[in-house]
């Protein structure tokens, strides 16, 4: 008895229920500067994304404490702005390294869903708008859209087909093909294709193409000499001879040099790999949505140039 006695004394109380750490609001934490200098993007299109996103990514249970949807859209919007590691994120918005590689999947797929609203080929009205521009521009008349490709650096994939991942530059990549509007606007992506995947093949596989050969479109595309010439699609002399031939080139390089130098900016070979994941594919969509999603606000000042306002010495 005195045993059963010094047990009963000795019994544990229940665990008390766990609570999770408070979560402080990035966007109360940092003022306007150091908000962009973390996520790049400032405040105002931050809470746009989030309130688009919220009904896709909002809890419909309360158990435990689910993360915000606002702690979750800026947790993908640091991981998109520096390519960091999960775990350095994770110290910044105060939660756990897997839990950061959750939510990014989780906002990266919420953010492709509303690809329909953000990333879609002009109208007819919308295109007529558009030859105006190009041609205020360049001086080349008829021209709805640039269309370039830009290589995105990735890990050697562990696959059987990783060298197919290499490219001419002998790295590994994703090769994305984009068409650009005069506002620097995607009206159409492709971010599937293997690095050594020519640029004229990804095009040739294209729905853009099927369109432009059903004459869904009217009126055409530039290109640079990496792809074929169509009646639909552009592309300059490689040895011009005549001085109509070298106006005509003048016009072409003028009128397609802003999505040229801006996808080369954007796709040069020197800036952080992504893993080759879900990430290679997914997280291309989802920076283009984004910033379809802003309306052009950009980022940082500057990001979106007015194509008309860059000095020829720049062409």
């Amino acid at each position: 008895m005195d045993y059963l006695d010094y047990v009963n004394d000795d019994q544990r109380f229940p665990p008390a229920r766990q609570v999770l750490a408070d979560r402080s609001d990035p966007l109360q934490r940092f003022d306007e500067i150091s908000f962009r200098d973390h996520f790049r993007m400032h405040k105002v299109n931050a809470v746009e994304i989030i309130s688009l996103l919220e009904p896709r990514l909002s809890s419909v249970t309360q158990r435990g404490q689910p993360i915000p949807v606002c702690l979750q859209v800026l947790i993908t919007l640091r991981f998109l702005a520096c390519g960091t590691f999960h775990q350095e994120t994770g110290d910044l918005c105060g939660v756990s390294e897997p839990t950061v590689c959750k939510v990014i999947h989780r906002v990266c797929r919420a953010i492709c869903e509303l690809k329909a609203h953000y990333i879609n080929f002009p109208d007819p009205r919308t295109q007529a708008n558009y030859k105006v521009l190009f041609y205020e521009y360049g001086n080349f008349p008829g021209v709805i859209g640039c269309i370039d490709g830009t290589h995105i650096p990735i890990r050697r994939p562990s696959t059987p087909d990783a060298e197919e991942y290499r490219n001419r530059k002998n790295w590994f990549s994703i090769n994305v093909q984009g068409v650009c509007t005069p506002q620097l606007e995607f009206s159409n992506i492709v971010a599937r294709w293997k690095g050594a995947t020519h640029d004229s093949r990804i095009f040739l596989s294209s729905s853009l193409y099927t369109q432009f050969e059903r004459r869904d479109h009217n009126g055409i595309l530039l290109g640079d000499s990496g792809y074929a010439q169509k009646d639909f699609l552009f592309t300059p002399y490689l040895h011009p001879t005549t001085a109509e031939q070298l106006r005509y080139n003048q016009a072409h390089m003028r009128t397609r040099a802003v999505l040229h130098n801006y996808l080369k900016k954007q796709g040069c070979p020197d800036p952080p790999v992504h893993e080759f994941t879900l990430t290679s594919n997914l997280v291309e969509k989802t920076v283009s949505i984004f910033w379809r999603a802003v309306l052009g606000e950009g980022s940082e000042p500057g990001i979106w140039p007015e194509p008309r306002e860059l000095p020829p010495s720049q062409v």
